[in-house]
């Protein structure tokens, strides 16, 4: 039997002479990625991080945030993903409440950390990415370089099936950022089937590409004729069949194989896809999307491209892929595909144009991808195929619809209702057409199996309809008579603006703390980069007085930036209900009437 701390053992062994992560002009190897690896998990061992601790790693789209998460795997330990965007209140909410001992953060929080460390006094251990040293704080290097390549050997046996592999902190839509818990099975099959299956159900559809799709296909991968026989075989049912028998099938082999049937697939692996494939990450890997796509890429071979610079740069993503020949990219939806077309477009007006030809796949999530944007790229990539992906840190890949140049009657994205999906009504039933519900993706097949101590929100979310366990998600959609869900919102109020989740109770309770103000209410508006933006209505104190960046500017003090307001109406009464709490329908039909008569600029 074959645990998943094995599992990655074996792949970084398999694919030891290709590339594993390409950093600016930095190449990492599978075998110097393993040996990094091992050299942080002794580090740690030497700390004193035992079996099922939890080690806090804040960092960048690094080398170092993978090494952290395969170092602690060595050693039965769990890497669990703070963002780096948080201010302190936030941080030290996810380490007291994931009860770390231990915590990997890059240099540039270094100072917030600095300022928690008397509130933290079950934090051990502080290890800083990056050249910045601090008293009594230890650095990441100097603990690699001390330490040996040699494979670990902790004094406990490994990863059992109940065990939790990994925590994932979301911000969701209950406020407080809360972790999603797999256990070893979950992570054995979960991601791996989640996006096999369906993926397999695109198949039809991305039979009918155009023929630069799967030349671009035979290209990369080597493999002459295949752009004669993909279409034919993504045509055939009995190929879904086939793809889906193999995601449902794909965490018991994984678990059960022998280690020489397990390097022998992982050989064969090596020789169809090792080096092959290159996978840029431009969304960032604190958060489940691009996380998930680094390790499942590991299993192929694939090479992770991250780019250097610590905040989005469409430019450099561009030039990344022309330099180093990406194939795949990881990003979220408009707020990182919107500046891409437009700078396509700004290069071909003057004459200049990206060498964009390895670009074969966008895989979008966290946000939606307007018609004019996957449009504008299909334009300007003909070989490209696009996959808008409904997906979340609880459920993985929910739903997939792919698009290619093919497809000339591009419209809003809609998913599929499966036998995986579903839309459940308040009376939990599945929704008929018409009908609106929230979307549910069954957890047998994929998904996590609750939040890190926190009983109460792992019973709402995680609920049993008709003899089964569902995820929900908190995405309202209506079904329509073809099967397919229409999204129209949040059912909670959470704003989405670029990916990131915002709870608008959370922002309220800052801007109430304003000097100047009575009372506030957040919604948001439609924005065609960041897909929400949130916005403030204000009430002052009488004979108070404040503009919009007195604000914003309070909001940044205690808050992520991207929770700050980007727009502030100011009234001289808010609306509330009768009870007092603050009316959010009549709020909500305030601003948009403010946004469609231009006087919020979305």
């Amino acid at each position: 039997m074959t645990d998943f701390s094995g599992f990655y053992e074996h792949i970084l062994n398999s694919f030891a002479a290709y590339p594993a992560i390409i950093h600016g002009d930095r190449t990492i190897t599978y075998r110097e990625l393993n040996e990094r690896t091992s050299q942080l998990a002794h580090a740690l061992l030497d700390l004193g991080v035992k079996r099922d601790e939890n080690i806090g790693i804040a960092e960048y789209n690094t080398p170092a945030f993978l090494e952290a998460v395969a170092a602690a795997w060595k050693i039965t330990a769990r890497a669990v993903t703070l963002n780096f965007k948080f201010k302190e209140w936030e941080l030290k909410h996810v380490i007291e409440d994931a009860e770390m001992h231990t915590v990997i953060f890059n240099e540039d929080i270094a100072e917030r950390m600095v300022n928690l460390r008397p509130e933290l006094p079950g934090v051990r251990n502080y290890v800083i990415i990056g050249d910045r040293r601090v008293e009594g704080m230890l650095n990441y290097e100097e603990l690699l370089e001390r330490s040996p390549r040699s494979r670990p050997a902790p004094p406990w046996e490994g990863f059992r099936d109940d065990d939790i592999v990994v925590i994932m902190y979301t911000g969701g839509t209950t406020g407080y950022p809360k972790g999603v818990i797999y256990t070893h099975d979950q992570v054995l099959s979960a991601p791996l089937e989640a996006m096999i299956r369906n993926f397999a159900g695109g198949l039809a559809d991305l039979s009918k590409a155009p023929p630069q799709v799967f030349e671009g296909i035979e290209k990369t991968l080597h493999i002459p004729g295949a752009s004669r026989a993909l279409p034919w075989l993504l045509s055939r049912k009995a190929t879904r069949k086939a793809l889906v028998a193999a995601g449902k099938k794909a965490g018991p082999f994984i678990k059960w194989s022998p280690d020489p049937v397990m390097r022998a697939t992982l050989w064969l692996m090596a020789k169809l896809t090792g080096g092959k494939v290159r996978m840029l990450l431009a969304s960032p890997m604190m958060h489940a999307w691009a996380y998930n796509h680094a390790l499942i890429g590991m299993i192929g071979g694939f090479t992770s491209i991250m780019l250097p610079s610590k905040s989005f740069e469409v430019r450099e993503m561009l030039q990344a892929i022309e330099k180093h020949r990406a194939n795949v990219l990881v990003a979220v939806g408009d707020g990182q595909c919107r500046p891409f077309a437009d700078e396509l477009d700004r290069a071909a007006a003057e004459g200049r144009r990206y060498d964009l030809s390895s670009l074969l796949v966008i895989l979008s999530s966290g946000m939606a991808l307007s018609v004019d944007v996957k449009r504008r790229l299909l334009d300007h990539l003909p070989q490209l195929i696009i996959l808008d992906v409904l997906a979340s840190t609880e459920g993985h890949y929910i739903s997939v619809t792919p698009y290619t140049a093919a497809d000339r009657e591009l419209e809003k994205t809609v998913f599929r209702v499966s036998d995986m999906v579903k839309v459940i009504t308040e009376e939990g039933r599945e929704a008929h057409p018409g009908e609106i519900g929230e979307v549910a993706v069954a957890r047998e097949h994929q998904g996590s199996s609750g939040y890190y101590r926190d009983a109460e929100k792992t019973a709402r979310t995680y609920r049993r309809v008709g003899g089964r366990t569902y995820i929900f998600t908190g995405d309202m959609a209506m079904v329509d008579e073809k099967g397919h869900v229409h999204l129209i919102g949040r059912g909670s109020g959470c704003i989405n603006t670029g990916g990131e989740k915002v709870f608008p109770e959370e922002v309220e309770e800052v801007i109430n703390r304003h000097p100047s103000v009575e009372l506030s209410g957040v919604t948001s508006v439609p924005h065609p980069r960041w897909g929400e933006a949130v916005t403030a209505v204000v009430q002052l104190k009488p004979g108070a007085s404040a503009v919009d960046e007195d604000i914003i500017s309070w909001c940044k003090q205690y808050l992520a930036d991207y929770k700050a307001p980007k727009y502030v109406l100011f009234v001289e009464e808010l609306p509330r209900l009768i009870t007092g709490k603050v009316h959010y329908r009549e709020i909500k039909k305030m601003v948009s009437e403010k946004y469609e008569q231009g006087e919020i600029a979305g």
